[in-house]
């Protein structure tokens, strides 16, 4: 189940992080952080989906994608910090 629904729930998270992070924006309250961790977060689980749903997943790109995807979020986290 999860390997079949992981980019939809990707993709719907990170609609509502970004679209959080607009209205906020908009409003003039300061989160800064939020679009891109919610973009980085779709972009993450859109490829390791793709990948997964393959006849022959490679496993070493699912896992340099999420630790990817890991490192760049920590990186946004601490750098907003």
């Amino acid at each position: 189940m999860i390997k079949k629904y992981l980019g939809i729930v990707g993709f719907l998270l990170s609609m509502v992080g970004i679209i959080t992070a607009v209205i906020c924006e908009w409003k003039g309250i300061d989160v800064n952080p939020l679009g891109e961790i919610s973009f980085i977060c779709w972009i993450t689980t859109m490829t390791i989906s793709s990948e997964i749903n393959k006849e022959q997943p490679n496993n070493w790109w699912v896992y340099i994608v999420s630790i990817g995807g890991f490192a760049a979020i920590s990186a946004l986290i601490f750098l907003y910090r």
